[in-house]
């Protein structure tokens, strides 16, 4: 091949620029016509650039700006993380992610760095006036008393979901009726609008809906039948009042402010005079707005001697360390010195704690939700707690192992119970909070209890958010602190919660038992939080283009997406 002086000056100017730069690859530049460097992909650029959504504001970041994000034990968070999995393997842009995480070692920590480093790309959650602080919660998971039988003082029934319960999706409704009457039918649970040219041919009901909104996640509406009309289901007044609900009991116990603590936490377990425990979890709301009575939640009489309400999921005021009553009835439970380290759920501890049993940590959140119950102890004075034996122990000694394996498995699906016909409550209609939760049973095992997200919580790694701004399944970073010490984790946002509105707004899942209710009780701060995002995800378009041509008019700006990813199970526009 001739090559001329100017192809060789070429190749000459080639070879230099590759000597002297390092790790660059010299490959094709000494030919004519060989491919143009790679271009930058807009969609990478785009990736890259801030973005925002109706309630929020993201920002790009770096993983090495994160505080901590060397320091936290990501092994820790690796099995809150496959859990998302299960749920989004099969969602877009989550394939990949899940399937190579399969064949990361959970113990690895420099891997799992690098896992989530690669995979994910960093955006810092915003408010929607560029405020990066927000409030930072906890919630955990608590103990009532109960039976199976109604009777002084298991009075407080524990509702399944109603039979009688419809659903309206507030998207189907008609709009520029002017205030004109809707017109619905009913099919199986869903209540369906009707077309005019439809009112002839179908039975239909008169729509009556003020006062509700739609549930952020599903957009719809929780109704009832009544007569002719289609009216909002029962709210907690009636429904305390001694409403007949077409509901099953699964429970009954013996405190109502314990139960509407477990209808805020969304999850509890319920001991029967038998010590066997049925365990429930959220199945569904009324469908009215959230407005936290703090007059009907537990309360303690603290060191000072005045009561105090126990609020969590940021209702009140949190529990400071110089109220620390609950810390000294944890130390009458289980001795001088309580790990920080390992938050007690389910009845763990470490080895040197076997002489302390689970009952004891038990009956401890017992007495701190007694709310007045306790005869023992005075009204200026702490509940008292007396030694108690592991439940299913005799004379001291721990029950059989394979004893406790078949009393786990014959009350893992405990049978539902039909509320007599006449059931009013003592002191009904003494909470004012409209809104009220009804329970599912679930299986008594080691695993945490069902979020929104459908999987099992882990304790310290599971975090309750508004799906809107954070989509549901996804990791979130959160820089917050906790008793006074920085508190940064990776986390899992794998719940919601009628309390857990906002774009940098979190609610850390502590577990099960003592520790975990004097975390959740003493947790609200300030907190930071960024998103990671599957590098493959599309998602809403740039702050900085989202701009639509009006006809005849200047640009304007578009209404922006009301969902990070919207998902007809995450997040619903």
């Amino acid at each position: 091949m001739i090559v001329s002086k100017d192809a060789g000056a070429v190749i000459r100017q080639s070879v230099l620029i590759c000597m002297t730069v390092a790790f660059t690859s010299c490959e094709g530049m000494a030919q004519e016509g060989s491919p143009a460097p790679a271009q930058a992909n807009p969609a990478d650029t785009a990736l890259r650039a801030p973005f925002r959504t109706k309630y929020a504001y993201f920002e790009p970041a770096s993983f090495s700006e994160l505080p901590g994000w060397h320091d936290d034990r990501l092994g820790d968070a690796w099995p809150a993380f496959r859990q998302s999995c299960t749920a989004l393997q099969r969602k877009n842009a989550w394939d990949q992610p899940c399937s190579r995480s399969r064949r990361i070692d959970g113990s690895d920590e420099r891997a799992l760095r690098i896992f989530f480093e690669q995979e994910f790309t960093l955006y810092q959650i915003y408010n929607t006036d560029r405020v990066p602080a927000g409030v930072i919660t906890g919630y955990y998971e608590p103990l009532l008393n109960g039976s199976r039988r109604y009777g002084a003082p298991y009075v407080y029934p524990v509702h399944a979901v109603p039979d009688d319960m419809l659903y309206l999706d507030s998207r189907t409704l008609p709009t520029g009726r002017n205030g004109a009457d809707i017109r619905v039918r009913v099919e199986r649970r869903e209540v369906i609008p009707l077309q005019p040219q439809d009112l002839a041919s179908r039975v239909s009901y008169k729509l009556e809906i003020a006062g509700i909104a739609p549930d952020i996640r599903t957009r719809r509406l929780r109704l009832r039948i009544d007569g002719e009309r289609v009216v909002p289901y029962f709210s907690r007044q009636e429904i305390e009042s001694g409403r007949m609900l077409n509901a099953s009991v699964i429970v009954w116990v013996d405190n109502p402010a314990t139960l509407y603590s477990m209808q805020i936490q969304g999850s509890g377990k319920v001991r029967l005079p038998s010590g066997e425990i049925i365990r429930v979890a959220y199945g569904e709301q009324n469908g009215h707005p959230f407005s936290p009575s703090l007059a009907a939640l537990p309360q303690i009489v603290n060191s000072k001697g005045r009561r105090q309400t126990i609020a969590t999921r940021g209702l009140g005021p949190a529990l400071t360390q110089d109220e620390d009553e609950p810390a000294k009835i944890l130390e009458q439970a289980m001795g001088p010195s309580a790990d920080d380290d390992l938050p007690v759920t389910r009845g763990v501890r470490k080895a040197q704690r076997q002489a302390s049993s689970a009952t004891e940590v038990d009956l401890m959140i017992e007495a701190l939700l007694a709310s007045g119950q306790t005869k023992a102890a005075s009204q200026n004075s702490p509940p008292r707690i007396a030694p108690a034996l592991s439940d299913g122990a005799q004379n001291g000694k721990p029950e059989p192992h394979a004893a406790q394996q078949e009393r786990r498995e014959r009350f893992e699906a405990p049978p539902l119970i039909s509320a007599p016909t006449a059931s009013q409550a003592p002191n009904a209609g003494a909470n004012s909070d409209p809104s009220y939760v009804f329970f599912r049973p679930i299986p008594n095992n080691d695993g945490g209890p069902i979020g929104a997200l459908g999987v099992p919580l882990t304790a310290g790694r599971s975090v309750a958010v508004d799906p809107r701004t954070t989509p549901l399944g996804f990791p979130v970073f959160i820089s917050t602190r906790q008793s006074g010490s920085a508190l940064n984790r990776l986390m899992l946002a794998q719940d919601t919660g009628g309390a857990i509105r906002g774009a940098v707004r979190a609610d850390y899942f502590w577990g099960f038992g003592a520790k975990a209710f004097v975390q959740a009780s003493r947790m609200k701060e300030d907190g930071r939080m960024w998103l990671l995002m599957p590098k493959a995800l599309k998602f809403p378009a740039p702050a900085s283009t989202v701009t639509v041509r009006g006809i005849g008019g200047p640009n304007q700006e578009a209404e922006p997406s009301e969902c990070v990813v919207p998902d007809p199970e995450l997040c619903v526009e």
